[in-house]
């Protein structure tokens, strides 16, 4: 009898035993799961966080608004050799050219065709707090540059484009996303620029007769499908890289006649730069021009899909 209750109290502590492993083993599973549930919590609120961001960098809001500032440039390597078409040089009572909507602003006709003359080219605008003092440099100095702006940016900052416009400055497109052309295919080619356009119209009533490809990259593609010119530069100044005045400056040191200066209206650096550059540059006898202008004074036809890096055949 008294080994029979030795065996139950046995079996029962055996039990006792394999329950308590048994909520050891649930509880480290329940343990285990919370754990899982939490880190993925976690990734889910950053990705969310993310996506504001993102969204609110697109929607280019706020008073600090650099969209394209964060997008990797490879708009630094160094422009193809363009391919040009000459035509016979311009009186210097020349007629406005006729290159499309919007060029009879863009092509002065009392410019002196044997002075130098640079073309300023400003990317990834319009951004009124830099993008406003570049305009002031060059109403100043009796002078003009061709800005080419993203698309998407457009609304927002639409008085400071309509105002660069109406002084004169030429408007190319620059996509409405920044992204690679190279990499689209035909309908999304052709997407880009309709919305871009559409988007220049509803402010300036025109479209881009100029465009600039997102990091510098064009295929085969692009040059079959885009119907405007496409435009490199000769001078690169690194302005998104260096964010430093003096640097910028140092980049223009060699400039010389049908060069195109290739900088970006977001940074307070490039204003500062242009503050001080177009003066210099007038001051040497140079003729500040837009990119129509640069072409018609230099007798160069522009041809869609072609690529041009400056005024020089």
């Amino acid at each position: 009898m008294k080994r029979r209750d030795e065996m139950r109290i046995e079996s029962y502590r055996e039990r006792a035993v394999r329950s308590r492993r048994r909520r050891e083993r649930e509880l480290k599973k329940t343990r285990f799961i919370l754990m899982n549930a939490a880190i993925a919590l976690v990734v889910i609120l950053i990705v969310f966080v993310v996506a504001i961001i993102k969204l609110n960098g697109k929607g280019n809001s706020g008073s600090k608004d650099y969209t394209q500032e964060n997008i990797k440039k490879k708009d630094t390597k160094k422009a193809k050799k363009p391919v040009m078409t000459a035509t016979p040089a311009p009186t210097k009572k020349a007629v406005t050219q006729n290159t499309g909507v919007g060029a009879k602003k863009w092509i002065r006709t009392d410019l002196d065709k044997d002075k130098p003359m640079i073309a300023l080219l400003f990317d990834d605008g319009p951004y009124t707090p830099v993008t406003s003092k570049i305009l002031k440099v060059l109403k100043k100095y009796d002078s003009r540059a061709t800005f080419f702006v993203v698309g998407n940016r457009i609304q927002t900052y639409k008085e400071v484009l309509k105002e660069s416009y109406d002084m004169g400055n030429q408007i190319g497109s620059h996509t409405y996303d920044h992204e690679d052309l190279s990499k689209k295919n035909k309908k999304q080619l052709i997407s880009e620029m309709r919305k871009t356009n559409r988007e220049l119209r509803s402010v300036i009533g025109c479209n881009a007769t100029l465009i600039r490809p997102p990091y510098g990259n064009i295929s085969d593609l692009m040059r079959k499908v885009i119907k405007i010119p496409m435009m490199y530069w000769s001078v690169d100044t690194d302005d998104w890289k260096w964010r430093n005045t003096a640097k910028i400056l140092a980049e223009c040191k060699n400039v010389k006649d049908g060069d195109i200066i290739l900088m970006h209206d977001l940074y307070p650096s490039t204003a500062n730069a242009v503050k001080k550059l177009v003066p210099r540059l007038r001051k040497k006898g140079y003729q500040l021009v837009t990119i129509d202008e640069l072409f018609y004074y230099k007798g160069i036809k522009a041809k869609a899909g072609k690529v041009y890096a400056s005024g020089r055949k």
